[in-house]
């Protein structure tokens, strides 16, 4: 199984790591021909706003829109995912969600700590400026990880949305396994 990861923002290489921890091949994606191939997408942390306006220069934007790919977004990739954040931005408006951006606060309120996750149990969960889910707008959204009353990771169908990054945990390649057994295999 090979999972792209979007490289124009973010933890690329920690992704990839990740990836290839959890068991798959890791391929970047950086223009339209790099979706040819793979099985799956990850959109990385780093800035919505450039991340989302770089995808749309590049013809990625409605080309992912349109792959019927399943994707895992995590931290800026949650916000891509989303129908709407409260400002006027660009997003691939795939999953049934609205995000509240830098939920958390500013880079020194960055985190890190123990989240419940479905099925998981305590996984380790670092928060950078991270997002979290507003409101849900369809019973399609599964809940799948919480950090008390926040709401820090969704599922539909075969997308699947993070505020955290699991790729700068030890465990987090658990989340890699639980992507593809959840969203890419169904």
């Amino acid at each position: 199984m090979i999972i792209g990861v979007l490289a124009i923002q973010g933890d690329v290489e920690e992704h990839e790591e990740a990836i290839k921890k959890a068991g798959y091949e890791a391929k970047k994606v950086k223009r339209v021909e790099d979706l040819e191939g793979i099985d799956a997408l990850i959109i990385p942390g780093g800035e919505s706003t450039a991340i989302g306006k770089l995808m749309k220069k590049y013809g990625l934007l409605e080309k992912i829109k349109n792959s019927n790919l399943p994707i895992l977004g995590t931290c800026a990739g949650m916000v891509l995912l989303s129908k709407g954040t409260g400002i006027n931005q660009i997003l691939l408006e795939l999953m049934d969600i609205t995000v509240k951006r830098n939920a958390y606060g500013r880079q020194v309120d960055s985190f890190e700590k123990e989240i419940e996750f479905k099925d998981l149990g305590k996984v380790y969960g670092v928060f950078i400026r991270a997002p979290v889910v507003d409101k849900i707008l369809s019973d399609d959204v599964e809940v799948i990880a919480r950090d008390g009353d926040k709401i820090v990771g969704v599922k539909q169908g075969k997308y699947m949305a993070l505020s955290f990054h699991p790729e700068l945990s030890e465990d987090g390649y658990k989340v890699y396994k639980y992507f593809v057994e959840n969203c890419v295999k169904k």
